[in-house]
């Protein structure tokens, strides 16, 4: 029996054996990402978890103006709100020298975007809050 193929069915056979890795090697690609990023995410936890650093929970009291002037926190995703008493006593300017990629103020509340440490600083800033460490 004998196979007749024109051009265009060559063609086409070439350009499916040349895509056909190239979208095995995207997926491969997208899969890898995909684990790295979830143990990244894994490893962040734990160090939240672990984390007894006092001096960055003492750093950030100090950014919104101290223990007594901080009223609530609440995070939502990557931005930490903190309702604050006096707005004047929050160094804007030092929180996005830690890491805020960008501060918000409305009313009396402080809206900052941290990223993937917003449940970190939140962490920090709502157990000083309750007065001492959950476990």
């Amino acid at each position: 029996m004998l196979i007749l193929l024109t051009n265009d069915d060559i063609a086409l056979i070439i350009l499916g054996i040349c895509i056909l890795p190239i979208l095995i090697l995207m997926v491969y690609a997208i899969i890898v990402a995909l684990r790295k990023n979830r143990a990244r995410s894994r490893e962040r936890e734990e160090s939240i978890r672990v984390s007894e650093d006092d001096s960055q929970r003492q750093l950030f009291l100090e950014l919104f103006g101290g223990k007594d002037n901080i009223e609530t926190v609440n995070v939502q995703m990557s931005r930490v709100s903190v309702a604050v008493k006096d707005l004047e006593k929050v160094q804007t300017e030092e929180l996005k020298e830690m890491g805020a990629t960008g501060v918000l103020l409305v009313g009396k509340v402080v809206k900052c975007s941290f990223g993937d440490r917003a449940p970190y600083i939140y962490k920090l800033l709502k157990e000083d809050k309750q007065g001492g460490k959950n476990d």
